[in-house]
């Protein structure tokens, strides 16, 4: 692999001691959670209305649970798609008020993202839900 310093100066060897998974520093696992997410990439690219709805409901009712058992609402919902060419378009909206439940989450923003944004003009590899802007929520 040579000396890095020539490339990189000084820095040269301790980079190339953390690319061998090489670092003493210690892991500060942060405990506060800023968005949850899930996505599904699919076997075949895919159009299919059915299968993009039955997907985002999975995916809203997983979020939701995530959010209810943390007690926790969101602000934002966003929507991805990732189209066969591998372009990836996100859109998101934020509310007013926080929301937890997965009915809403999916036919009140998520399935609204998707068809006001026109997102699925065609064949679809991969589509995510998530949230963020997270507050305390009873």
């Amino acid at each position: 692999m040579g000396d890095l310093r020539a490339l990189l100066g000084s820095f040269g060897p301790k980079l190339k001691q953390f690319g061998f998974g090489e670092d003493d520093r210690s892991l500060e696992l942060g405990d506060e959670i800023k968005s949850i997410s899930g996505e599904q990439t699919f076997l075949e690219d895919t159009e299919d209305r059915k299968v993009l709805r039955a997907c985002l409901r999975e995916q809203a009712a997983d979020i939701s649970g995530r959010l209810k058992r943390r007690r926790l609402g969101a602000h934002t919902v966003q929507v991805k798609v990732r189209y066969g060419d591998f372009s990836t378009l996100p859109r998101r909206i934020t509310v007013e008020e926080p929301i937890a439940e997965a009915s809403y989450i999916y036919r009140c923003w998520a399935a609204w993202l998707l068809g006001r944004e026109n997102l699925v003009p065609g064949l679809l590899r991969l589509l995510g839900l998530g949230v963020s802007s997270l507050r305390d929520f009873p």
